[in-house]
């Protein structure tokens, strides 16, 4: 018997990007980074640029740790942020040119480590052919608003998606539901990629297949019967839905 979560002993590299985000965020709107919160962001970025060569867990916290595309797009994202924020003198500025130079070295190793020209498709992790429904996040971010972002959601949905209702990763459904969450990162990454009207019918498929009588949702669904699976209720379900609402209204801040 397991008790506990294992991430507790996890090395996770994908949260960075969110946590840089939340700040840059609440920067923009006009917000003052006190100097511990500025110094804070800058040992991140530096953890970041020192470490996203490792292998770890990812962020779906599995126990065998590999060199996960989703977890390289995080360290990517959380070094793009902290650019920016130095550069609109929200951080120190001192190592800005490092952060750079390891953001574009990251962009340059997942196109040709995480990139499958078979599936057309960004991949689960380097020398796989596996998919991670997660990149659809790499969308939200930015980090390939082009043909290879297109390519990589049309192969999710061809291989992952049963209906509106998408597995977390290749292989996924012959253990567990479909995860509620990663449809509506579908659908907000069909907004943002300019797909609007069809990221809205999607909207309204996830919807009908997720929400119960008192509008709350479980973890996860099974595709085959409907059946409610995993942790009920999950935020990030309801998390995952209001971003897309919220893409939904104003696609081009998505980008």
């Amino acid at each position: 018997m397991r008790v506990g979560n294992r991430a507790s002993a996890q090395c996770q590299l994908s949260l960075y990007g969110d946590l840089l985000e939340t700040f840059r965020l609440y920067a923009s709107k006009g917000h003052i980074l006190d100097f511990a919160t500025a110094s804070l962001l800058t040992d991140l970025a530096n953890l970041c640029a020192d470490s996203w060569r490792q292998p770890d867990a990812g962020m779906w916290e599995l126990p065998e740790e590999r060199h996960y595309t989703l977890s390289k797009l995080g360290c990517w994202f959380a070094l793009d942020r902290a650019v920016t924020l130095a550069r609109e003198g929200h951080i120190p500025d001192a190592l800005c040119g490092r952060w750079q130079r390891e953001r574009d070295r990251i962009r340059d190793w997942v196109n040709e480590h995480c990139w499958s020209e078979r599936q057309q498709a960004y991949t689960f992790y380097a020398g796989t052919e596996r998919l991670d429904a997660g990149l659809l996040l790499g969308i939200r971010f930015g980090f390939d608003g082009g043909t290879r972002a297109v390519s990589t959601l049309a192969a999710i949905r061809r291989e992952l998606a049963r209906g509106p209702l998408v597995y977390r990763y290749s292989g996924a459904e012959r253990e567990e539901g479909a995860f509620l969450a990663c449809s509506y990162w579908m659908v907000e990454a069909y907004a943002v990629l300019g797909e609007v009207e069809q990221a809205r019918a999607l909207m309204r498929e996830v919807l009908a297949a997720s929400l119960n009588g008192v509008g709350l949702m479980t973890e996860m669904r099974d595709p085959r019967d409907g059946a409610a699976l995993g942790n009920f209720p999950q935020g990030l379900s309801h998390l995952a839905l209001v971003h897309a609402a919220l893409i939904l209204e104003t696609p081009e801040s998505g980008v």
